[in-house]
């Protein structure tokens, strides 16, 4: 695959919640680019750029979407180097963890007139104080829809036979599993990647799992109890772990601990979690309504209802706040941006480039 989209951080019901030192393993890495700078300095610019120029040389690339603006760039890899560049300013702050030898920091706010930022200090505090306090009120939103999320699956859970879905997970393992060629000849554990592919965000919730699935055999466990299939996941995780494979790890965006989909890169497989059916062809459906109680569950159906109406909402509320602050970064953007000496980002740039022509 040519390039690969997704998210390193995540707007969850436990604020803003990070994976980005996942994008990149620095102790295999070549080189590593922390950006810095305040907002419109072109630090997502830059990074487009050099995926662009990278990609026009047949270059593999990474996407890291921002989890507030998924058309800014929070990070770029290209693999076949073991290079990257990532956004190192709040609220993902970086620093160098191997400086010069691996990690070195580019600071674009080089190039902006600190008279002119000056200037607008009144505004550029207040709207940095408003866009704060809009995010906080969005984390609140979403920290009560995780609640309500929890009495869902707690009634889910209470309907799930624990013993068959105990079987069902042995059932996968050894269907993944039994006879692999490399299941017990690897030296060393599996590694873990942790990521997003999927956000709430300014422009609502955006989903890269499709994408991510192009190319990959696909199985599919499908079904409304989150946590039956956080805890399969869990298991064909660990099992993938001790027979040596890599696996990649994307969480879910509200509960960032709970696993949503796994890419065994090896194996060319996405195993994938929905919570309904759809009619995209699978290699695999995995049904969790095999190990539950549905007959019973339909007397809870009303108050199913009604508590799936009270999350809507309040993602809802939660995604007029993320919007809400991607107008407000825009103003201060645009008080950057007009300070910005951006023939001399390009100058750097070019030079930045050369190295890699």
């Amino acid at each position: 695959m040519k390039e690969r989209h997704f998210f390193a951080g995540n707007n969850t019901g436990k604020g803003f919640y990070s994976y980005f030192d996942h994008i990149i393993n620095l102790e295999e890495a070549n080189h590593y680019y922390i950006l810095k700078g305040g907002p419109g300095v072109g630090k997502s610019s830059f990074m487009k750029k050099f995926a662009q120029k990278m990609a026009s040389m047949g270059h593999a690339i990474e996407y890291v979407h921002c989890s507030s603006d998924k058309e800014s760039l929070d990070a770029i890899v290209i693999p076949a180097l073991k290079i990257g560049f990532v956004d190192g300013t709040a609220p993902h702050t970086i620093d160098p963890k191997y400086p010069g030898a691996v990690d070195e920091i580019i600071n674009l706010g080089h190039f902006f007139d600190g008279s002119q930022i000056a200037e607008h200090k009144k505004e550029v505090i207040q709207t940095s104080k408003e866009k704060s306090n809009t995010y906080k009120s969005a984390y609140r939103y979403l920290g009560a829809a995780s609640f309500i999320q929890d009495d869902i699956d707690s009634i889910y859970d209470s309907f799930t036979d624990k013993a068959k879905l105990n079987r069902l997970r042995e059932e996968v393992k050894n269907e993944l599993f039994q006879g692999s060629v490399q299941s017990n000849t690897k030296e060393k554990l599996g590694r873990v990647r942790k990521l997003f592919s999927e956000s709430y965000t300014a422009d609502g919730y955006i989903s890269f799992t499709a994408s991510l699935c192009e190319g990959a055999k696909v199985w599919a466990i499908v079904g409304k109890n989150i946590n039956s299939a956080a805890k399969l996941l869990d298991a064909i995780l660990k099992e993938a772990i001790s027979k040596g494979y890599d696996t990649e790890c994307f969480y879910r965006p509200l509960t960032p601990e709970k696993l949503q989909h796994i890419f065994i890169p090896e194996l060319n497989l996405m195993i994938r979690s929905l919570d309904h059916s759809i009619h995209d062809k699978f290699d695999k459906v995995i049904d969790l309504d095999q190990v539950m109680d549905t007959k019973a569950l339909e007397a809870q159906a009303s108050k199913l209802h009604s508590k799936e109406k009270e999350f809507e909402n309040l993602i809802h509320r939660a995604l007029e706040k993320l919007s809400e602050t991607k107008k407000l970064h825009g103003k201060l953007e645009r008080i950057y941006a007009g300070s910005m000496d951006f023939r001399g980002v390009d100058q750097y740039f070019d030079t930045l480039f050369a190295r890699y022509k």
